[in-house]
């Protein structure tokens, strides 16, 4: 393989993770990572550090997003219920946009470093992500 055809394979690793988020936002940027992972692995060994990097921080991404999400539906929940006298709709719309807003949150952390990843991966450097658990090993 080319050394620039394989810099343009780990750029689209990279940036599989935001695509994938904004088409399919619980599990997508997981899917499109791990594809191109799976496709490109046995090719060379930085597509396939790059790939398992990219896979590692796009899963911790969405573990995150997830647990968000569970506290943001607990705290809805808990306002909802049992707090008579209280106005919810204020109660509801404020913890609505406070826990559900941190998907945004995630969604620029999301851009933010795998723009950084896409970048090193376009001068064939390799990129460790500095929040990622390494769960693929």
């Amino acid at each position: 393989m080319k050394q620039q055809e394989e810099r343009n394979w780990a750029l689209a690793m990279h940036l599989a993770g935001i695509a994938g988020m904004l088409f399919i936002p619980p599990a997508g940027n997981i899917i499109a990572a791990l594809v191109l992972w799976l496709i490109k692995r046995n090719e060379s060994e930085f597509l396939n550090e790059t790939g398992k990097e990219a896979l590692n921080f796009q899963i911790t991404l969405s573990i995150i997003n997830v647990g968000l999400n569970l506290i943001g539906m607990l705290n809805h929940w808990e306002w909802s219920w049992g707090r008579p006298g209280f106005n919810y709709y204020y109660w509801d719309l404020r913890h609505f946009s406070l826990f559900h807003g941190t998907r945004g949150i995630v969604m620029v952390v999301n851009i933010v470093f795998s723009a950084i990843a896409a970048s090193k991966a376009s001068n064939g450097i390799f990129y460790k992500y500095p929040l990622s658990w390494r769960l693929v090993k």
